[in-house]
């Protein structure tokens, strides 16, 4: 057991997937595509209500913007992941392109 470990039982949830201790499957299928795009999906719907109940300021670009760190957390823990593919990366940079553009 290492000092790392022994320090943080639980780990939690940015930590492991940050170190590449979460398998590389689950990062990217389940955490980025499903996860990723559902909670993408979920703040765009709530912004454009926002958006056309007039909220002044730009408040639903904000909420808009609020997912952005999560999405870049993903996109690059998927991106240092020691077994991650070529392939992986492109996709995930393509996931991330398309949530800016959403």
């Amino acid at each position: 057991m290492n000092g790392v470990a022994a320090a943080t039982p639980g780990g939690g949830f940015f930590a492991p997937r940050w170190r590449g201790q979460v398998a590389l499957r689950r990062l990217f299928w389940w955490d980025l595509l499903a996860v990723g795009t559902l909670l993408n999906a979920g703040f765009a719907v709530f912004a454009l209500i926002l958006l056309t109940q007039g909220l002044a300021g730009g408040a639903w670009f904000a909420l808009q913007a609020l997912i952005l760190p999560y999405n870049l957390f993903l996109v690059a823990t998927v991106w240092r992941h020691p077994q991650t593919s070529t392939a992986a990366r492109s996709v995930a940079l393509t996931w991330l392109g398309v949530c800016l553009l959403v």
